[in-house]
């Protein structure tokens, strides 16, 4: 009976370790597919994640009625007072104030042609190019009217999305326990632990977020409202409205909301035009050395630097949606990466 030929040592050990690095050379390649095919199916579906996460924004600001209110209701009859009071706010808000808004957003309106107006008579007093300028002007005016049909299809869905949103918010706030329980089933068990400390960390850290932009937004719509009612601004309640809107994108938005403000005050005088600069400029260092460094700090600081960078790449990627909801990814992202990797991995303290 003939013996099997001997293999020297090392091709034995070749020999043995070549089927197991087979299955991890498949095994690595079909996570990769995996990743891949999640990440395309992602960005296919990058509106609908988007919209999501305001969902989960939404449920973080109706956590805070829905605590208070769970302590003496159970948890569901909360949630719908919760959705009860605030359809019966906006209804009554909207009431109070539709007068007010429709009159001031009638007169900048009307106010607007004349603000461009001043534009082309500037404009025609500086040269050639502000020649220019001026002869573009009409152009420019008239392709704005003919975007203004989209333009209302985009509210309309904008209002649709902004409802579905609520609703969303509303289901997640409803029953938080068991979508955390069914997340928490997908993870491996060796890293539950990482995982419950994780959802604790970004949950606090948008909590704060949140509670300090709600803060940050109100001071900012009501000392622009009252310093533009000072100023003799006659539509100062609209433009009040709109940087409180604008302030939940820090400083882009801050900054944007101000032009509304500038052109109804060109359109009234030139010195309005300046009173209505100083407002705006006092506003902002307001937010610069005020607000940031007493509320947001003491909620998340996000370095300005990062942030304008965040909200420019959301931007570019993502569109106006992206930008707004650039901060708060941030601010996740910012906590996972300082417990699982620097403190987890690193083993070093965050820097603050």
């Amino acid at each position: 009976m003939r013996r099997a030929p001997l293999l020297p040592r090392g091709f034995a050990s070749l020999s043995e370790t070549a089927p197991t690095g087979a299955k991890r050379a498949t095994h690595v390649g079909i996570v990769l597919i995996c990743v891949v095919a999640v990440i395309a199916a992602l960005w296919l579906a990058r509106e609908i994640v988007l919209l999501g996460f305001l969902g989960v924004l939404i449920a973080v600001v109706f956590s805070f009625p829905v605590g208070w209110l769970s302590r003496v209701l159970p948890r569901g009859l909360a949630v719908i007072v919760v959705l009860l009071a605030l359809i019966g706010g906006a209804i009554g808000l909207g009431l109070a104030v539709a007068p007010t808004l429709s009159k001031e957003f009638k007169q900048l309106q009307e106010r607007g042609p004349k603000a461009i107006e001043s534009l082309r008579n500037y404009a025609s007093r500086t040269g050639a190019s502000g020649q220019q300028i001026a002869q573009k002007a009409p152009e420019a005016v008239k392709e704005v009217g003919q975007k203004a049909v989209p333009a209302l299809i985009a509210v309309v869905s904008g209002i649709t999305s902004i409802i579905l949103v609520i609703v969303l918010g509303a289901f997640l706030v409803g029953q938080p326990e068991v979508y955390r329980r069914g997340l928490r089933a997908l993870v491996p068990r060796q890293h539950e632990e990482k995982f419950d400390e994780s959802w604790k960390r970004v949950g606090g850290a948008l909590r704060r977020w949140v509670g300090g932009i709600l803060v940050s937004m109100t001071i900012m719509g009501a000392l622009t409202a009252i310093g533009l009612k000072i100023a003799g601004i006659e539509e100062w309640f609209l433009l009040g409205v709109l940087t409180f809107l604008g302030t939940f994108v820090p400083y882009v938005g801050a900054v944007a909301s101000a032009v509304p403000g500038l052109l109804a005050a060109l359109a009234q005088s030139p010195r309005h035009f300046l009173w209505a600069g100083v407002v705006y400029l006092g506003v902002h260092l307001v937010e610069g050395y005020l607000i940031q460094p007493l509320v947001m700090r003491r909620a998340v600081e996000v370095k300005p630097a990062l942030l304008l960078f965040g909200q420019g790449l959301f931007s570019a990627v993502f569109g106006l949606m992206g930008t707004v909801v650039a901060t708060p990814l941030l601010v996740c992202g910012q906590t996972f990466i300082d417990y699982l990797w620097v403190e987890r991995k690193l083993e070093k303290t965050p820097t603050k």
